[in-house]
């Protein structure tokens, strides 16, 4: 510990400050840092300072406690290290002068009592979550929390609060509103999720960026008014929790694609059933559809899904489903083998794999039935409609979808997919008008036929040998000139 931070130590100590290292912070920032709850969350917009707030907290919580390990956590290392390392944690260090040694290879941040602070990323794999096992930590930082696609509450719950036991540790998570509605972090910010301490404010709150922040926003008022109708706007500057069309993976609309009923006048439905197989946490989905050879729409009229089913119990669903509705066929996603073999050998539920290949392209073709209004959802349907009002692809961290495009697996999709399987059995995209009957004893209709037979027996009287008449003509000219003494 170097003799300036020694002599301040010294001085706030005398003087019954404890938190020195927070002179200069705004009221919100001290009253978030100073709470005593061990699950705490900030949700804040941009420029808020929220991620100066938690590098604040990280290295008052090794200043406090010699020998102790802090974790900030990114989405991947790479970015972790471009938020926290640069302008924050060397920031902080030059200020007070704390002779923190820094390792950019380890990426470790070292005090001279011992402690240290952690910065990794965690979402590129699922297995990066494993690597934080082992440590015990005192203070664990999640920032960018709305933007993950790992199971959050995999990540809080089951790796770093036990991480945390020894030392009565805390765990802080972070964000600004993004398109990820679903998931622990949202539930938190919504009042979902007991157990957590919740800190809001703005950029205003900033007095650093608060009048830049106020000329942005009437910036954007007086010159580009339409932004602020947009998804980013609503998110970065308002911190709403509103989802980017594009980044929705379905294009599905409950105004345009929602029914009451099956359509009358059309009898002898077909009726298919798509099985999405599964335990928990995710569940076993049901969906089934009907279609008709005689119009091109798809309509999806139940949807049911379940934790923990066993196969017994998926057997008698099925079973149960066939008496309201006489399938045509059942498809099942057939990536466990063995559970499907079991099903159709020892409950006899004659399920066909389906097809699992190119499912982007197929999701983009059945947008195109949504788009078209080729597929309806009927009342008992409505938890396949919540999936898919909040299934996105992957984004970065500015809502760009990312390529290639995956759906955001942190977001529950057993029903999307399920009806994905069903939809592509059904082949309504290939629907094609019937050719109208004619009735050829009416002379409007024979009458054009027999003339156009007449011409083409003329045409082929004249030219027997199938010359072009053009080229005839030309033949014709140069032979009548042509000098043959």
């Amino acid at each position: 510990m170097n003799e300036i931070y020694a002599a301040l130590l010294e001085e706030a100590v005398s003087k019954g400050k404890k938190y020195f290292i927070l002179d200069g912070s705004f009221k919100e920032q001290r009253e978030f840092i100073n709470d005593a709850n061990r699950l705490k969350a900030i949700f804040c917009t941009r420029r808020a300072a929220k991620s100066y707030t938690c590098g604040l907290y990280l290295v008052k919580t090794c200043l406090e406690n010699p020998g102790v390990n802090c974790l900030f956590i990114g989405l991947t290392r790479l970015e972790a290290k471009g938020i926290i390392w640069k302008d924050i944690l060397k920031d902080i260090d030059q200020k007070h002068g704390l002779d923190i040694a820094f390792n950019g290879t380890e990426l470790t941040a070292t005090f001279p009592n011992g402690s240290v602070i952690w910065v990794t990323g965690v979402d590129a794999d699922a297995d990066e979550m494993k690597k934080l096992l082992g440590k015990k930590y005192k203070l664990c930082v999640l920032d960018e929390a709305s933007m993950y696609s790992i199971d959050q509450r995999m990540l809080i719950y089951g790796i770093l609060k036990p991480a945390t036991t020894d030392q009565r540790g805390t765990i802080c998570m972070a964000g600004t509103a993004s398109n990820v509605t679903d998931g622990l972090f949202f539930d938190i910010t919504t009042g979902k999720e007991a157990g957590w301490k919740l800190f809001q404010w703005t950029a205003e709150d900033n007095p650093y960026v608060a009048e830049q922040w106020r000329e942005e926003i009437e910036d954007i008022k007086k010159n580009r008014p339409k932004f602020m109708e947009t998804t980013l706007f609503k998110q970065w500057y308002l911190n709403q929790w509103v989802i980017d069309e594009d980044a929705l993976v379905y294009k599905f609309n409950p105004i345009r694609d929602c029914v009451p009923n099956l359509p009358m006048g059309l009898p002898s439905w077909n009726y298919v059933l798509g099985l999405d197989l599964a335990h928990s946490p995710d569940s076993t989905a049901f969906v089934v559809g009907a279609y008709h050879a005689l119009s091109p729409t798809l309509y999806i009229v139940y949807a049911y899904k379940e934790i923990g089913m066993d196969l017994t119990s998926v057997a008698e669903k099925v079973r149960s489903l066939e008496v309201a509705f006489p399938f045509e066929v059942k498809v099942v996603d057939g990536a466990n083998k063995q559970a499907v073999a079991e099903l159709n050998n020892r409950h006899g539920t004659n399920l066909l794999p389906a097809d699992k290949t190119g499912k982007v392209d197929f999701i983009t073709i059945m947008n195109d039935d949504f788009i078209q209004g080729h597929i309806k959802l009927l009342p008992q349907t409505k938890d396949l409609q919540a999936e898919y009002q909040k299934l996105v692809w992957i984004t970065d961290a500015s809502g760009k979808v990312k390529e290639p495009k995956k759906e955001n697996p942190n977001i529950h999709q057993d029903l999307a997919d399920a009806a994905l399987y069903m939809w592509r059995y059904c082949y309504s995209y290939l629907f094609k008008d019937a050719i109208p009957f004619k009735d050829m004893s009416k002379i409007e209709n024979w009458e054009p036929v027999h003339i156009k037979k007449l011409e083409d027996q003329v045409k082929q009287a004249q030219n027997p040998h199938g010359l072009d008449a053009e080229w005839n003509e030309v033949w014709q000219e140069d032979w009548d000139n042509q000098d043959f003494m």
